[in-house]
């Protein structure tokens, strides 16, 4: 799955942040469709019955569509009785450089599902993957079933940790984070987008309304920490934490217990 760089901290400074960046900008020539306005790849599986619900996948850092073929995920989920149609789409990290991840999504998928009588739809984001579904699900939360995160990137140890030391988002403190912490306050364009989900994660804590959401990962996960730290708002049974790091081996294996529990918790139900 798409994979981000391991953390290296020296004298205060967060390293990884640059490598990150350097990095972001030099995958940009050798990823698929570099073009953002360019319609994206889409990989679908269809059991061949009219249905009206749908499952969109959405692929980490240096995948495309057709990973969730290689890696058994559409089998999976046959396998579990799963009817919806499923597709997988090449949305990748120069659409969220570009911030284009939610046009492009709606252009490419969201828009012509709804034309063709799709009306439950359910969102399956993997990695980076994870995080452009969250922004995708923050501004259709109320036309969208669900959202299920495996082994999500929602932010770095310094994110966490600034969280934490402000009270943690189950006490409402994010806000003050976001608004008085200067590391927010830069143009790093990740960073913009990583606070208006933040932002918008408190917003829906304090009204309840966080239950669509499901997130699976690794006890050994690189990004651990700001996922216990997301976990700790969202209800205990949309949670699954099993032993294994930032890899497909463990994402294979959340996705497999997710769908054999999916009908104790509500996951990939309709809701239209």
């Amino acid at each position: 799955m798409g994979l981000f760089m391991r953390e290296l901290y020296t004298s205060g400074i967060n390293i990884r942040i640059l490598i990150i960046f350097i990095s972001f900008f030099f995958i940009l020539s050798c990823t698929p469709n570099s073009d953002v306005n360019k319609p994206v790849e889409l990989i679908w599986d269809k059991p061949g019955n009219k249905t009206d619900e749908i499952i969109v996948f959405l692929p980490g850092l240096y995948d495309v569509a057709d990973i969730f073929q290689k890696e058994q995920f559409f089998i999976l989920a046959r396998k579990a009785g799963i009817k919806a149609d499923m597709v997988a789409a090449s949305i990748h990290i120069n659409h969220l450089l570009k911030e284009m991840v939610v046009e492009r999504i709606e252009q490419d998928i969201f828009n012509p599902a709804i034309k063709n009588g799709y009306k439950n739809i359910w969102f399956v984001g993997v990695s980076l993957g994870a995080l452009n579904s969250l922004l995708f699900y923050k501004k259709y939360e109320k036309d969208i079933c669900g959202v299920v995160v495996l082994a999500p990137y929602l932010g770095d140890k310094v994110l966490t940790e600034e969280i934490s030391n402000m009270g943690g988002i189950e006490n409402g403190k994010p806000a003050v984070l976001v608004e008085n912490n200067g590391r927010y306050k830069d143009k790093k364009i990740v960073d913009r987008q990583l606070q208006q989900l933040w932002f918008w994660f408190e917003e829906q804590k304090s009204k309840n309304n966080l239950n669509k959401i499901f997130i699976g990962y690794g006890n050994e996960d690189r990004y651990v920490e700001v996922q216990s730290l997301f976990s700790g708002i969202l209800p205990k049974q949309n949670v699954t934490m099993i032993k294994g790091e930032h890899e497909w081996k463990t994402g294979r294996k959340l996705w497999q217990q997710q769908l054999s529990s999916r009908f104790e918790t509500g996951l990939l139900k309709p809701c239209k």
